[in-house]
């Protein structure tokens, strides 16, 4: 599991409109068939709470600019039963420090809340994605578009100079990693995480 100092010196920062709807980014229902595929992939598929739920539910807890949203899964953390869950990590930023929630993907419950000072490299970053022209909302509705599946994470990168929105979607009990540019909106690359096969 990712914490939240890793999270944020990765160069890894996710930004969407303060007041984004349910609506603007739902996901579809979950897949009832039989599970084949990763685990990651298998457990967000499941979960009961969609992205968009997380991200409302974060949002009662913590002020600010949400920078990121994603879907964290734990093999090593079966709940007794056999069953495996996950949470999301969605962190804010307000005033130079980094607020992260993290939420029970089945439940909405609020597990903990983490905060952390952004040092000059993250604000540096920050400012940036600020100043993308595409909003993360469109960057979600264009990955969402582009693999037809539910959306579990997004994210912010500043890779060799170039401003990308990396968006992770579950769709077949797989993971793809869209790529789409901050500024243009378009589709960069779309292909299955083979990182996330377990």
């Amino acid at each position: 599991m990712k914490n939240l100092s890793t999270l944020t010196k990765s160069a890894i920062i996710a930004l969407t409109i303060a007041g984004v709807g349910a609506t603007a980014i739902a996901a579809p229902a979950a897949n009832t068939k039989a599970v084949t595929g990763s685990s990651e992939a298998v457990s967000a598929m499941q979960s009961k709470i969609s992205l968009t739920q997380a991200i409302d539910i974060a949002k009662q807890n913590a002020k600010g600019d949400l920078i990121s949203a994603e879907f964290d899964y734990d093999d090593d953390d079966d709940n007794g039963n056999g069953a495996v869950t996950g949470e999301y990590e969605v962190e804010f930023v307000s005033n130079g420090t980094a607020y992260e929630v993290k939420i029970d993907a089945n439940t909405g419950k609020v597990i903990e809340t983490e905060k952390e000072k952004l040092d000059k490299e993250d604000m540096a970053e920050y400012r940036a994605l600020m100043q993308a022209k595409v909003t993360l909302t469109s960057a979600m509705q264009k990955a969402t578009q582009s693999v037809n599946g539910k959306v579990i994470g997004v994210e912010f990168e500043l890779e060799k100079g170039q401003a990308l929105y990396d968006i992770e979607v579950v769709k077949d009990n797989q993971i793809y990693d869209v790529s789409i540019d901050a500024n243009t909106g378009k589709v960069l690359s779309s292909q299955v995480d083979m990182e996330d096969d377990g």
